[in-house]
């Protein structure tokens, strides 16, 4: 954790990038590694005249775990392209677009987000090899481990599927 916490800034930025959006500077964004110290970061923003923004869950794999391959029905394609600060991938169906998401690789990390399926089932049945595919580009970019920020109502299904909650990510704003 001490790993991650120490390059706050660059998962911070990886973490934008696939949200599509740049760090602002009335936006501040903190790791926590547990409940004890939720209470202290809400303390803290609030003496600074910040109000909370949001939670999210941090959740890390392996790289070369979740890039394992996951076999797509014949009839679906995976398609990437590289962008100028991430990385995308598109699972379709007869070409028709069923999910996709995105990845942006860092020197130590890579974050993968803007995960988006037409349908719960199309989720059900792509997701994990959308997941191998933007892991398999971490992976030849050097990347051992991935990051995946989630809702709090999401992680329990990545939980189950091979990811570690690391801690909590909360954002902060001015009041």
């Amino acid at each position: 954790m001490s790993e991650l916490q120490d390059s706050l800034s660059e998962w911070a930025v990886l973490w934008g990038r696939v949200r599509g959006t740049d760090p602002a500077a009335d936006v501040s964004t903190v790791l926590i590694p547990s409940e004890a110290d939720h209470s202290d970061a809400l303390a803290q923003a609030q003496e600074q005249g910040l109000s909370p923004l949001g939670e999210h869950v941090f959740l890390t794999a392996a790289t070369a775990e979740i890039a394992a391959a996951h076999s797509l029905p014949e009839n679906a394609q995976v398609a990437s392209a590289p962008m100028e600060d991430y990385d995308v991938a598109e699972i379709s169906v007869f070409d028709h677009p069923v999910g996709g998401g995105r990845i942006s690789v860092g020197e130590q990390a890579a974050v993968i987000g803007n995960l988006r399926f037409e349908t719960p089932q199309d989720r059900d049945e792509y997701e994990p090899a959308l997941l191998a595919t933007l892991a398999e580009e971490a992976y030849l970019h050097g990347a051992h481990t991935l990051i995946l920020i989630v809702d709090p109502d999401e992680a329990d299904r990545f939980l189950a599927s091979g990811w570690t909650a690391a801690g909590r990510v909360l954002s902060f704003g001015q009041a």
